[in-house]
């Protein structure tokens, strides 16, 4: 009888930690075209129960890329997932390839470029994102 109780529990628990897990595929998301790119959102503030929280993957077709800007209050975290491309970051180029992690501070003024043949793709992860109203061009 015990032994049934503990099952049930268990079986219960699980239950319970699969509503509090999230798992999703970058296959099933829909792509945005965006300025001079493609993003996709994979979680949002609700997600990670944190205001202002997002992680997103961003990505550019050859030659493409972002324009020099800034933000007051965000920060990113860029992961280099594939491709080959350059970053910006407070007027120094990197070149970037996948495995190369990136941080970029509020008031940082930063851009993209995909220098390679084939499609640059960017993680993004971000805090403290109040929205599109955070994302102020630069003037270069």
């Amino acid at each position: 009888m015990l032994g049934r109780a503990l099952g049930a529990i268990e079986q219960g628990f699980r239950f319970v930690m699969l509503i509090l897990m999230v798992k999703r595929n970058i296959s099933n998301t829909t792509w945005q075209d965006r300025f001079d790119h493609q993003k996709t959102i994979l979680f949002v503030e609700n997600d990670f129960s944190s205001p202002g929280t997002k992680l997103q993957v961003i990505k550019f077709r050859p030659n493409g890329g972002i324009k020099p800007h800034y933000h007051r209050v965000r920060t990113e975290a860029f992961y280099i997932l594939a491709g080959e491309g350059k970053i910006m970051l407070d007027g120094e180029m990197m070149n970037c390839v996948p495995g190369d992690y990136i941080l970029c501070k509020p008031g940082i003024v930063h851009a993209f470029t995909n220098t390679g043949q084939e499609d640059f793709i960017i993680e993004v992860f971000r805090t403290n994102d109040p929205g599109d109203s955070d994302m102020l061009w630069a003037d270069m």
